[in-house]
């Protein structure tokens, strides 16, 4: 994407103007982009449900290191919004997920202990899908 956004810049003659970093924001040191030098930033920050991948960490910490004090972000903000639900077959799905873990006798070997955590684990994740309206 860099380099793509580094052709559309020069084929628009503001190479003088904008500078393009590919890197992660935690590995560019301050000798290359000094404190609060950026007026803009522009990112796609966003996780899963905005905070899975720690992306929007990453957007932050780029924001306080390098942005100025009247620095605009693309985006600034995004809202989220949830409803609760509850559907059995997802819940045993991702219980099978891990019945490994509950293996009292894998080549001798007891699992079980790890099972609760696996479980915990698990249960914790994202789960990315649609959901059919029509669906009873």
């Amino acid at each position: 994407m860099a380099e793509h956004a580094r052709a559309l810049i020069k084929h628009n003659n503001l190479d003088h103007i904008i500078e393009v970093i590919c890197a992660k924001i935690e590995d560019i040191p301050h000798s290359q982009i000094g404190p609060e030098s950026i007026d803009i930033m522009v990112s796609e920050p966003l996780g899963t449900y905005l905070l899975n991948e720690r992306m929007l960490e990453t957007y932050v910490i780029a924001r306080d290191k390098f942005l100025k004090k009247d620095g605009m972000m693309f985006p600034k903000s995004a809202h989220l919004c949830l409803v609760p639900f509850e559907d059995k077959e997802i819940y045993e799905e991702q219980c099978g997920k891990v019945e490994f873990w509950s293996t009292q006798n894998f080549h001798g070997f007891d699992m079980s202990c790890l099972y609760e955590k696996a479980l915990d684990e698990k249960l914790s994740q994202p789960i990315l899908d649609t959901y059919d309206p029509s669906k009873k």
